[in-house]
């Protein structure tokens, strides 16, 4: 299993990414699935600039789910998957991911999102979506660094 790890984080690649979750994980290739980040050029060429060098990055709508889980499932490459939001990580794990464990590092603040813990916060339906992740059996849990204690989704 090459996936080590999929992590909602609404910046994407950004200092802990580079500095410390790919590090740590030995991550050799990023795949970021977001609609609207596949179709902004400007966006995906800033995601370019800021991926730690020696790392491929991947970039690609949800259309491309189902065949690039199967497809890095079965590769040798580390492979760490960012999502901005609750429903694209579920559709990924409907694919059928190996991996059974989900990080909530980053949703920022908006007036229909409430606290949900310290600095992540999520509106019902995101909460009802990572609810509905952790009854697929994945282990919903926050953890914004990697030399941050692990806390599971607990509503």
């Amino acid at each position: 299993m090459s996936i080590k790890m999929i992590r909602l984080d609404d910046r994407l690649i950004h200092g802990q990414i580079v500095a410390a979750w790919a590090k740590n994980l030995q991550i050799t290739r990023i795949w970021i699935v977001d609609d609207g980040v596949a179709k902004d050029e400007f966006i995906k060429g800033v995601m370019r600039m800021v991926a730690p060098p020696d790392t491929e990055l991947e970039i690609t709508g949800t259309q491309d789910i189902e065949r690039l889980v199967k497809e890095f499932d079965e590769s040798s490459k580390n492979t760490l998957i960012l999502v901005k939001f609750p429903y694209v990580a579920k559709q990924i794990f409907e694919a059928n991911l190996k991996i059974k464990d989900f990080n909530v590092g980053g949703m920022g603040a908006n007036p229909e999102r409430k606290k949900l813990f310290k600095n992540i916060s999520a509106s019902a339906a995101e909460v009802n979506t990572l609810k509905e992740i952790r009854d697929m059996g994945v282990r919903v849990y926050f953890q914004v660094t990697p030399n941050e204690k692990q806390t599971p989704l607990s509503l």
